[in-house]
């Protein structure tokens, strides 16, 4: 199974997810995709810190 990454559009800031890089931007129609897979810190960036039981 392949690993999402995450792409950026340059012009109106969309984010997709995706494991290629989409040819254009969906929303705009923009060729200029930023990769921004690292700077999400990976699966942190996602989940919800855990909180502590008493």
């Amino acid at each position: 199974m392949l690993r999402p990454r995450f792409f950026a559009c340059d012009r109106c800031d969309t984010v997709f997810a995706d494991p290629e890089r989409p040819p254009y931007c969906d929303s705009c129609g923009e060729p200029s995709l930023t990769e921004i897979t690292r700077a999400l810190q990976a699966d942190r960036y996602f989940t919800r810190a855990e909180t502590r039981r008493r």
